[in-house]
């Protein structure tokens, strides 16, 4: 196992803990390392104009932000991405990755989002800061943003910040608004929701109004754990929904969701406490949002995470809206995949990704889950209902003629978008490689809505990519 980071540097909150012989699920932390070379990857009907975001390990043993853009028929390296001039300076202890990416409906203006440890010195350095990107020219070359803003109420010194952007979303007509959400450590040392508001595609950011905390939360402050991941928006970024989790008195971990009606300026924290399954564990609930969708007016909305049930397994957990998120429902239980391990308490089923169409109906949702071989395999979900009932994918998701099998498998999938009107879907994620290299970046494309997928040949990597032990994945697409 590789050394671990104090600052959960996925996508989601609900981290996979990748090591080099074996898999297991883990929380709130990941050992990052990543892997690369260029690319020019052929996909089977794709989607068009897409970007997609994630980080890799290059040689030097640095973390480093990867990016691709597609143009019809292959995905391609984006140009290599700066990093902040305040990077920590030693190559082998920088950590920079993606967590999210926002476009325009052509792809030219992009906006990605993540975090970075800086150059601060102290007992607990580094410290962890938010990171953003922006492109002009669909993915190709990204630029920095200028340096975000921290919360009055940030820790400090600064070798205790840390801090960190999940999600981010834009005017779809012109990409000039742009909400982005996440978390920080505040002066009491608990996590707290995060988010910032930009009027000029991502280049500078400017803080929300401080995020109000459940009535429930946990009172101690420094277990309250508030954390955002998903976010959705209508079309123009007026109204909008974020997911996540956050700890309450009874010390259970349970879903957060707040909504905005001002492009992110400031938030309302949306029905609560939320709904559990039947099965749900009374005790010491660990259950959390990661993404959510909404239709082009922002009112009809669906979000997917996992939770854990009262045999000690974990399922998927889905809810839908009708009005704008100020009110949720439970979705029907959702089924699972026909090899899913047989004993409850090794069930791990994870829905990290969601897409609706723009008028709600039509859903898609990815993830991961433990098989009986008791690997961990992609997973897929579709819904023609906006979300309130799910139809697992007929068939395994194939994997790379260079996956490992058996125990060793193991690939996720963590972002999905479609072109409903032409019933083309791209998902994206990761895989681990049979040569003992590490892992890989991981896309498959579906032709049918998603119901079957066709996976993508082998995404070739930059050519500083670490040679061994490679952690390379994709978090974010758009």
């Amino acid at each position: 196992m590789h050394k671990k980071i104090n600052c959960p540097i996925l996508f989601f909150s609900t981290t996979i803990i990748i090591s080099a012989s074996n898999q297991a699920f883990g929380h709130e932390n990941l050992t990052m390392n990543l892997a690369s070379e260029a690319l020019a990857t052929s996909l089977k009907s794709p989607l068009r104009n897409t970007v997609t975001v994630g980080s890799y390990k290059n040689i030097y043993g640095g973390t480093v932000p990867l990016a691709y853009y597609n143009r019809g028929n292959e995905w391609k390296l984006s140009s290599a991405l700066p990093l902040p001039s305040d990077i920590i300076e030693s190559s082998d202890k920088q950590v920079s990755f993606l967590n999210g990416v926002a476009c325009d409906r052509k792809s030219r203006h992009c906006t990605a989002v993540g975090t970075y440890t800086t150059n601060t010195e102290g007992p607990k350095a580094p410290g962890y800061a938010p990171l953003s990107y922006f492109s002009n020219d669909g993915g190709v070359h990204w630029k920095l943003s200028l340096m975000l803003p921290l919360p009055l109420d940030v820790n400090t010194p600064a070798d205790n910040q840390s801090t960190a952007l999940y999600s981010v979303r834009c005017n779809k007509l012109n990409q000039r608004h742009c909400v982005a959400v996440g978390y920080y450590i505040n002066d009491k040392n608990a996590s707290a929701p995060l988010s910032y508001t930009s009027t000029n595609r991502g280049k500078r950011w400017k803080l929300s109004t401080t995020l109000p905390l459940p009535a429930d939360i946990i009172t101690t402050y420094s277990k309250q754990r508030s954390k955002l991941f998903g976010l959705a928006c209508d079309t123009k970024v007026k109204s909008c929904s974020t997911v996540g989790s956050y700890i309450n008195n009874l010390k259970s971990t349970v879903p957060l969701i707040y909504t905005s009606i001002n492009r992110g300026q400031s938030w309302t924290i949306s029905q609560n406490p939320l709904p559990l399954p039947e099965d749900a564990a009374s005790n010491k609930q660990n259950s959390e949002l990661l993404a959510i969708a909404c239709d082009h007016t922002g009112t009809l909305c669906s979000t997917v995470g996992y939770y854990t049930t009262s045999s000690g397994g974990i399922s998927p957990l889905s809810y839908s809206s009708s009005d704008s998120g100020n009110t949720w429902y439970l979705s029907s239980e959702l089924p699972l995949p026909s090899d899913v391990i047989k004993r409850p308490v090794a069930q791990k089923t994870y829905l990290n990704g969601i897409f609706c169409d723009n008028i709600g109906v039509n859903c898609n949702a990815v993830g991961y889950y433990t098989n009986t071989t008791g690997g961990v395999a992609s997973l897929s979900y579709t819904s023609n209902d906006g979300g309130n009932n799910w139809t697992v994918s007929p068939s395994t998701l194939p994997l790379p003629t260079n996956a490992a099998s058996g125990l060793l498998s193991n690939s996720g999938l963590f972002s999905i978008i479609c072109d409903s009107q032409k019933n083309l879907c791209t998902s994206v994620g990761y895989y681990r490689k049979n040569d003992n290299t590490g892992i890989a970046p991981l896309s498959y494309t579906s032709t049918d809505g998603g119901i079957t997928w066709d996976v993508s040949p082998e995404i070739n990597l930059p050519p500083d990519t670490a040679e061994n032990n490679q952690m390379a994945r994709l978090n974010s697409i758009n």
